[in-house]
């Protein structure tokens, strides 16, 4: 069955599957232009994580998991827990890692139903066979922001999240006698028959209902499927392995897991400081290394030098540094004011927000490459895919701060001298890939042709079409004295070939001419001169509908309203057609920036998907494998003999999924500070 199909089925399924979100239709840009207004104005006026404030923030902890249907991580005390330092006492430790731990990582996925259940479905496998290589699901999922698309809901949630991934991983009661006639719901699996937990980070789509259908869905310590969420904010830190130093026993280091809410990038708010100070910075430990989930690559455009050199536009990196240097690197003593170092290191910072995977090494002169810190970008959730060329092939990133060091805040300065980071070669989508897929913008045979794709586009652009002719029009009959029929009919006896030449041709050379000078001038990428750009290739459409109109012979015996509505008409289908695809040619003529970016959101396409399944071994260090579906799933079956309820599978057998590069190995420990 195909996705429009399953919406019949949506009683069975709990949710209504949907479609792909059409991001330069008018509708859906009218509504997310709305949401995001709004949640700009929340962001300055009412931020919701000040509230969280007075949610629970005691550690969280892979070893306590709540009771079904019951709040996870209670306050210590609060429900009759012992004090985790007396379960330390007693030699029961629960922040104790295990051995090893699998993961996964997923950003940017509640879009249309096929890019994201094919996901779901493949996060939700026990194990998937990939290059001669086993890799079993994660006992953890991480999920790296913009949950849902194009604006945050309870509705969108459910339609577009929570009930694709529930579908695909369908919770069972626990096996036993204890199940009896109400058994909880919840599921098993991986080792110790524990369920695998989902944590989340916001990302800007998830803050466009300013952050409340995102906590209901992802703190309040529910079942979604056999993920079970235990975050009580919406920022997390976990530690995954090691152990912490107690009065009897002396701590090991190991990896933690931290997800950071920026909201927007504005700023990271105090109670979340206060959140990680207390749960974090104060329990690392020299060799203690650190997964850092941000909302988005901060790093492409930030300054080498200081943080705060660029001005606001830098503002997102200016946090995360900050972040980093006072929060992780070092921790602020109150008796001495000074800065001590943690010992500890962040040596993966994972993000998603582009929807493409790119990936940046640290320069290591003569080291080996598990010690570089890895930059990596995989936005492949289910979301449209973007363009991963254009990046920077080298960044320059501030160096850390030195540990003595008086006060803290976003605006330190740091010292001279930067961290180099190459690109990796291998991206996704392949730049071949990249080509091709872009040009389907501009390519009338094709059903990602931008009004095609796009419902409503080229009606809208037809009737701007319409509105600009006709106040031409009646410029020009006002200017003749005469009504619009007989101007026009005036225009038609009066125009010669060559004049019509001329207007249709006269447009485009000017619009050359422009391009040209504003590129020599080095401002080509101006919004102004965007705009004026636009509008010339605009125009460039209307001179050929006006062409069109002028040379039809119109019959002198047709009533003057039926040769005004005709001609308006004819420009609209040639505001449809015409304009549609002069509208497409300026996107792909845009080099970068934001009009650039839509080649690929304007086709909303749903294939080349992927994640990445991270393994933390034995013997401390960290393997990434990115993992990647050139074509999705489009054609669905209910699974036989499912005890779960409507479980949905691919109808032709499991995607093809492949390593997109060789696995990416990290030590515990990089380089000294």
């Amino acid at each position: 069955m195909k996705s429009r199909e399953l919406t019949h089925h949506r009683a069975a399924l709990g949710f209504t599957p949907q479609p792909a979100v059409r991001w330069l239709s008018p509708a859906s840009l009218a509504r997310t232009a709305l949401k995001v207004a709004a949640a700009t104005v929340f962001a300055d006026f009412g931020d919701k994580r000040e509230l969280e404030g007075s949610f629970p923030a005691d550690h969280l902890s892979l070893h306590t998991l709540p009771t079904p249907g019951q709040p996870a991580q209670p306050p210590v005390g609060s429900r009759g827990l012992p004090n985790p330092r007396e379960l330390q006492s007693r030699g029961n430790n629960p922040d104790t890692g295990p051995e090893e731990l699998w993961l996964d990582f997923a950003a940017d996925l509640g879009d249309g139903f096929d890019a994201t259940y094919t996901v779901a479905w493949l996060l939700a496998q026990e194990a998937l066979a990939v290059n001669g290589r086993e890799l079993p699901r994660g006992q953890v999922l991480v999920l790296g922001g913009d949950e849902v698309y194009p604006v945050a809901s309870p509705a969108a949630y459910e339609n577009r999240m929570a009930g694709p991934y529930r579908t695909a991983f369908p919770a069972r009661p626990l096996p036993g006698p204890q199940n009896g006639p109400n058994p909880p719901e919840t599921a098993q699996s991986g080792p110790n028959n524990k369920p695998p937990i989902m944590l989340a980070l916001p990302g800007n789509h998830d803050w466009y209902d300013g952050l409340t259908s995102f906590i209901r869905v992802f703190t309040r310590q529910r079942a979604i499927g056999s993920w079970r969420t235990i975050q009580t904010r919406s920022y997390f830190a976990v530690r995954l392995t090691g152990r912490p130093p107690t009065p009897d026993l002396p701590g090991t280091p190991g990896w933690w897991l931290l997800g950071l809410d920026s909201q927007l990038g504005q700023y990271i708010d105090e109670p979340q400081l206060d959140y990680f100070y207390q749960n974090l910075t104060r329990q690392l430990q020299p060799g203690d290394a650190i997964i850092l989930c941000v909302a988005a690559p901060f790093w492409v455009d930030a300054p080498a030098t200081s943080p705060d050199a660029a001005g606001d536009h830098h503002n997102e990196f200016r946090q995360v540094h900050f972040f980093e240097q006072d929060y992780l690197r070092r921790r602020f003593n109150p008796e001495t004011g000074l800065f001590e170092p943690t010992g500890a290191e962040v040596r993966l910072w994972l993000t998603g927000d582009l929807h493409h995977y790119s990936r940046y090494a640290e320069d290591l002169t003569g080291g080996p490459q598990p010690t570089a810190t890895q930059l990596i970008t995989c936005g492949l959730g289910g979301a449209y895919l973007s363009d991963a060329r254009g990046l920077p092939g080298q960044l320059a990133l501030p160096p850390h701060a030195a540990s003595a060091h008086h006060s803290a805040g976003p605006q330190t300065k740091t010292a001279p001298g930067s961290r180099l980071f190459t690109k990796a070669p291998a991206g996704y989508p392949r730049p071949e890939d990249s080509h091709v897929l872009g040009a389907r913008l501009a390519n009338p045979l094709s059903s990602s042709w931008l009004p095609l794709r796009n419902p409503g586009f080229g009606a809208s652009l037809g009737v701007l079409h319409v509105v600009a002719a006709l106040t031409l029009w009646t410029v020009l009959s006002a200017f003749h004295g005469a009504s619009y029929v007989d101007t026009l009919r005036d225009m038609a006896r009066s125009t010669t070939l060559p004049g019509l030449a001329v207007l249709v041709l006269a447009i485009p050379l000017l619009l050359a001419l422009v391009s040209l000078a504003t590129r020599a001038m080095g401002q080509a990428a101006a919004g102004v001169v965007v705009f004026a750009r636009g509008a010339l290739y605009q125009l460039c459409a209307l001179a050929v509908s006006a062409a069109v109109v002028i040379i039809i012979p119109w019959h002198g015996t047709w009533p003057d309203v039926v040769v005004v509505v005709l001609a308006l008409a004819l420009f609209h289908a040639g505001g449809w057609t015409l304009g549609s695809e002069a509208f497409a040619l300026f996107i792909l003529a845009t080099p970068s920036g934001e009009v650039a970016s839509w080649r690929m959101s304007g086709q909303s396409i749903e294939d080349h998907k992927g994640f990445l399944r991270l393994h933390l071994a034995a013997d401390g260090t960290l393997t990434v494998y990115p993992l990647v579906v050139d074509t999705i799933c489009r054609d669905w079956r209910f699974a036989d003999n499912d005890d779960d309820g409507a479980r949905l599978v691919p109808e032709a057998g499991p995607p093809a999924v492949e390593l997109l590069e060789e696995p990416i190995t990290i030590a515990r420990k990089g380089t000294a500070p």
